[in-house]
């Protein structure tokens, strides 16, 4: 997994040129695509790929060579919080860790990084919206860079990471 590039089209492809090459935002699309993991996580939001254009954006093997880890982290995290599929606690943990096992030739795996690259476009359309609505210049879209920021961190405030590791483990302990 994460060994070969991978092409976004349509509206999505727009959105990372968008955000790396106008509004100056990510460095990387490969930057735009792991912050759209998270934040299609964090929302819930996934969608699906668009063919309406014929844009394109590419994220080329070098780069997720460089961002493996974190890519496979953000994969494996998305694999164990998606409960659309109604799979019970043992079913996320082999679909998060063992599914992989055999490699991405692997009919689940497929379906799985199909399941990933749908938070990832759901996140870039809100990364996309969150930060651009409203801008005309580069400052706008640093203001609301940080705005989002704040916001976020508003969000999570309060609760350690710790605190939120023994809840999901006494979840987990409890419904086994």
């Amino acid at each position: 997994m994460f060994e070969n590039d991978y092409t976004f089209n349509g509206k999505h492809a727009t959105y990372i040129k968008y955000l790396v090459d106008e509004a100056n935002l990510y460095e990387r699309y490969i930057d735009v695509l792991m912050n759209g993991a998270v934040y299609g996580l964090l929302y819930n939001k996934t969608s699906h790929r668009d063919r309406e254009s014929q844009d394109r954006a590419r994220v080329y093997a070098d780069a997720f060579a460089n961002c493996r880890e974190d890519c496979m982290f953000l994969y494996r995290l998305a694999m164990l919080l998606d409960k659309t599929g109604g799979l019970n606690d043992d079913q996320l943990v082999d679909r998060a860790f063992r599914d992989d096992s055999e490699g991405a030739r692997n009919d689940k795996v497929k379906d799985n990084l199909e399941l990933f690259y749908s938070y990832v476009l759901g996140g870039i359309e809100i990364l996309y919206e969150s930060l651009t609505d409203g801008c005309t210049v580069e400052v706008d879209y640093i203001d609301k860079a940080v705005d989002k920021m704040k916001s976020f961190h508003e969000e999570i405030h309060g609760v350690s990471l710790g605190d939120r590791i023994s809840e999901l483990i006494r979840d987990y302990d409890h419904n086994r």
